[in-house]
């Protein structure tokens, strides 16, 4: 069974388990994302919550379990009166400390190239039903069209960019870095990194994921195509993050401090405290055969880091 990234998971899975969707919507330098999703306890109940996260703090709401509702043909997600799909999504949240309402529709997604062998970004790791934690990238860029009212100002995401991504499975990996950015000083790149710890068949690996699109191409390194960590250390409050894949070597400079909290699964529940960068400057750097092909600062990227990885001080 090939475990798509698009649709609905958790019709046939074990518990304890969780699914969740990330929208980045982001206007310049400012962004806004949205995390609905569900976590499933003993209890078999599906108890969903939508996460929320910009520049200036993040916000949590939680709903009931018959709030939830998901087709399993498409994605298609509604929690309450919020509805997330592939054409869009229309909030209408409210909270003690922050009230959003609006509806924002998106343009043709970007998606990843696809085969047999590595028909998600997970590869052929896509096939197994053992894996922790599985990833999906569903848009590198799409447009976006529509406003939000956000405490009360109105944000005109006219000309914005949209960026969608999705995890589901047991629990978030126990260390792990991540970062997406789409907004590069002279080009329209996307870009996107994970890297974490994979326990796997009682052992653990090393697992790396990236993509960079650039003038038409996609250039993927990944653990199923023979990247490997040359080097993660940090320097004058950046993240510097060396990789190499065969003639190819990546390096991703990221700016790492502040960020705000999110609640992240473990054994299904949001029990779990990580922080998150919605907006922070990144240098992206690709070489092949010692040729420079990119090399251009972003800004607006996104940034986690849990924990160190394994062999690594930083």
């Amino acid at each position: 069974m090939i475990s798509t990234d698009k649709y609905f998971q958790g019709e046939q899975r074990k518990y304890p388990f969780f699914e969740g969707w990330y929208f980045k919507q982001q206007i310049e330098k400012d962004v806004y994302a949205f995390i609905p999703g569900y976590s499933v306890g003993e209890d078999g109940l599906k108890y969903p919550f939508i996460q929320v996260i910009n520049h200036e703090h993040s916000e949590m709401f939680y709903f009931e379990p018959q709030d939830l509702w998901i087709k399993e043909d498409q994605l298609f997600v509604k929690i309450g009166t919020n509805v997330f799909s592939e054409k869009g999504l229309s909030l209408s949240l409210k909270g003690p400390n922050l009230t959003i309402q609006g509806t924002i529709t998106f343009g043709d997604f970007t998606v990843l190239n696809k085969s047999t062998y590595a028909p998600s970004i997970m590869g052929p790791f896509s096939y197994l039903s053992i894996m922790e934690c599985y990833h999906g990238i569903l848009s590198m860029r799409h447009s976006l069209k529509g406003t939000l009212v956000w405490n009360g100002k109105i944000i005109d995401f006219t000309n914005g960019i949209g960026y969608l991504e999705k995890d589901w499975g047991s629990s978030f990996p126990a260390t792990y870095l991540w970062a997406q950015c789409n907004q590069f000083v002279t080009s329209e790149a996307n870009f996107f990194f994970s890297a974490a710890e994979i326990p796997f068949m009682g052992s653990r690996f090393l697992g790396i994921i990236s993509v960079l699109h650039y003038n038409g191409k996609e250039y993927r390194f990944a653990t199923y195509y023979g990247a490997k960590i040359m080097d993660i250390f940090c320097e004058e409050n950046q993240l510097i993050i060396t990789i190499k894949q065969k003639q190819y070597i990546l390096q991703i400079k990221v700016l790492q401090n502040g960020g705000h909290p999110l609640m992240a699964p473990h054994k299904g529940l949001m029990n779990r405290v990580i922080r998150e960068k919605a907006s922070t400057e990144m240098t992206v750097t690709l070489q092949k055969n010692k040729q420079i092909l990119f090399h251009q600062s972003g800004i607006a990227a996104g940034f986690e880091q849990v924990g160190n990885l394994h062999g690594y001080t930083y």
